[in-house]
């Protein structure tokens, strides 16, 4: 596989009703700023990209948070129909509101972790309304949907922003904000493996330990805590593995029944394509998962110098260098060849033959 530079973004395959990128002039600020803006506002609506992960979650609770105890009306609002990760209940006051059950004008909507506008889903009517926007986010192209924006693509985690936020506030930081930004950077490296893991990591993760937050306890209730149907997920997973470009890309694939089969919702999938990426030998790592009425869905990891979300751009979407995806609105069989023979093709360009 041949090495690109980092130039990433995450997206969905819907386009947005507003060509925010031509009409919407952001400015960029700093966490001195972002916190002059939050002390203007009254009713605050936080948002993280559909299907939310663990940094999205995190950093929104940990906002909701600090704005509550400055005093605000605060809510993480999820896309309608999209639900919380079960993985994450664990967490303190895990509570959101769906946005079609959000009947507030906020002054100010903040989206964390998130660089499109593709990515809020339903939730764009509150950007829309509100008086005030924000974007804080860690990815490499923002694309300029909100009127503020405070961001550090060098961030292991959209979670590390928030929480210099709240150092910089004059609020004291509580156990469940630490425990929020823990998990929430955590799990956006890998338990600290991936390649965006660097010093600020550790040095952010030891004023949360300070603070009471139990290292192992976290990694148990998020890396250890699985069903028995999810560890059946992952023999499916393995089971199917397949391999190309002399055993450097490993792929396999989800069929649209097979959670519903296992009784599993779609959280249960996040962790996955990292156990192909595990093998050894292999530099990159797809999954694919159909999921019928809204195509098939593309995740791919890499644990070589190769860009994975270069790749994904390619196709409509994005992410990091390490850890990317994109929806393909193809048939599972069909998606599959696509992508697989595109690497296939680049792999035997970069390999000269």
């Amino acid at each position: 596989m041949n090495d690109q530079p980092s130039d990433t973004a995450q997206s969905e395959p819907a386009e947005p009703e507003v060509d925010y990128l031509a009409n919407n002039q952001y400015q960029p600020v700093g966490a001195q700023e972002v916190l002059a803006i939050l002390h203007e506002a009254q009713t605050v609506a936080i948002s993280g990209h559909v299907n939310p992960d663990g940094d999205a979650l995190g950093s929104a609770l940990a906002l909701r948070d600090l704005l509550r105890a400055m005093g605000k009306k605060a809510d993480v609002v999820l896309s309608e129909g999209c639900l919380a990760p079960e993985l994450y209940d664990f967490l303190p006051d895990y509570t959101f509101v769906d946005s079609s059950s959000y009947h507030e004008t906020p002054d100010l909507f903040v989206a964390v972790d998130v660089s499109t506008i593709k990515r809020l889903g339903k939730v764009q009517s509150l950007l829309d309304k509100a008086e005030r926007t924000l974007a804080i986010d860690h990815h490499a192209c923002f694309e300029g949907f909100t009127q503020y924006y405070y961001g550090d693509t060098a961030a292991p985690a959209t979670a590390s922003l928030i929480w210099e936020i709240i150092q910089a506030s004059t609020v004291e930081p509580s156990l469940n904000m630490a425990s929020y930004c823990y998990v929430a950077i955590m799990t956006d490296t890998g338990r600290f493996a991936f390649r965006n893991t660097d010093r600020s990591t550790f040095v952010d993760a030891t004023e949360m330990v300070d603070i009471g937050v139990n290292p192992s306890e976290m990694s148990q209730l998020v890396y250890e805590n699985k069903s028995l149907a999810a560890l059946r997920l992952e023999a499916l997973i393995i089971d199917r593995v397949s391999f190309s470009c002399e055993g450097r890309v490993a792929y396999s694939y989800i069929l649209s029944n097979d959670l519903s089969s296992l009784g599993l919702e779609r959280d249960a999938t996040e962790q996955l394509p990292t156990i192909l990426r595990s093998i050894k030998g292999v530099e990159v790592a797809v999954l694919f998962r159909d999921e019928i009425d809204e195509g098939v869905r593309v995740n791919l990891r890499s644990r070589s110098s190769y860009n994975v979300g270069l790749l994904a751009r390619k196709f409509g979407g994005g992410g990091h260098a390490g850890a990317a995806g994109f929806t393909l609105e193809l048939p599972l069989e069909e998606a599959i060849s696509h992508v697989i023979d595109y690497l296939i093709e680049e792999h035997s360009a970069s390999d000269g033959t």
